[in-house]
């Protein structure tokens, strides 16, 4: 395994767990009075004002500049596909649906990624892997046995949402060939902002976003901490490794949650949370090692 997918595993597994915290955090954290869309919008913001601040006082904005038509138009297809249009599906969809149909559909993320990185970027999974893979699949499915059929108009939503997920992580490994991982997290999230911005006038939302409750500000601004630095450490991993590594790794998220949630509103680790990490962890340690039999597009 060289370094970059070291490096690359590293900033997953710091993505995993940052993932983990923000959505045990936007769960319990931040009251749930807010509208989806004025939240999304709010959040993504303070995200888009951290990482400009950021990108500005860093010699990589001087590589804005040399950025070409082709490039402009892959950060544009990050920005709808990854920080817009799915926000806008997925929210929709939660209103329709259980929380555990939405996580379920949500953390088949991975599997959508490989079925597409396999052809289009010729990465490699192994048998070994693939075992690893059901691994993943059965704790999620584990965890999730409150999920309830049959599938109606919110699920295949929330399965839009997952797929255009899922098509940012193909686009952003070509993007991320010669563009900065900074300047791909800046216009994910600053880009999107105007995308959601207009469907939000088109929906005569944008007024809800100067009228929410000044007591939401704080929460709001530490999700959006949380998002920035999800961002930034999640296109770093998909610089230095395969996306279905790095995706995989990511569903280490479900349980940090379930565990933080467990300690500190249950005071109780309940069988099903213990089982369902147990077979992620499993699935993770099938994966990873075996990481350097997967090809890298160069």
């Amino acid at each position: 395994m060289n370094n970059n997918q070291i490096k690359g595993i590293s900033f997953a597994l710091i993505t995993a767990i940052i993932s983990g915290i923000a959505i045990f955090y936007n769960k319990i954290i931040i009251v749930s009075g807010i509208e989806p869309l004025t939240l999304n919008i709010l959040k993504n913001s303070g995200s888009a004002i951290i990482l400009s601040f950021l990108l500005i006082t860093s010699s990589t904005k001087q590589d804005i500049l040399k950025l070409k038509r082709n490039d402009w138009a892959k950060l544009f297809l990050i920005a709808l596909l990854g920080g817009s249009l799915p926000f806008i599906l997925y929210f929709e969809g939660l209103k329709h649906v259980s929380v555990a149909n939405a996580n379920l559909i949500h953390k088949t993320l991975f599997i959508w990624v490989a079925a597409m990185a396999i052809p289009i970027l010729g990465e490699r999974l192994s048998f070994i892997q693939v075992l690893g893979y059901i691994l993943l699949v059965w704790g999620n499915i584990f965890f999730s046995n409150t999920i309830n059929f049959p599938i109606g108009h919110g699920e295949l939503l929330i399965f839009s949402a997952t797929i255009l997920w899922s098509l940012e992580n193909i686009i952003a490994k070509f993007a991320l060939k010669n563009i900065d991982p900074k300047i791909v997290g800046w216009a994910r999230m600053f880009l999107g902002i105007f995308i959601l911005g207009l469907f939000a006038i088109s929906q005569n939302k944008l007024n809800l976003i100067f009228n929410v409750n000044p007591r939401y500000i704080l929460p709001i601004g530490v999700s959006s901490i949380l998002l920035a630095s999800y961002v930034t450490s999640y296109f770093k991993a998909l610089k230095f490794a395969p996306a279905t590594l790095v995706t995989s790794i990511l569903i280490l998220a479900t349980p940090v949650t379930n565990i933080l949630y467990s300690v500190f509103i249950l005071h109780n680790l309940p069988q099903s949370t213990f089982i369902s990490s147990l077979f992620i962890l499993g699935g993770i340690i099938l994966i990873v090692p075996l990481a350097k039999k997967m090809n890298i597009q160069k």
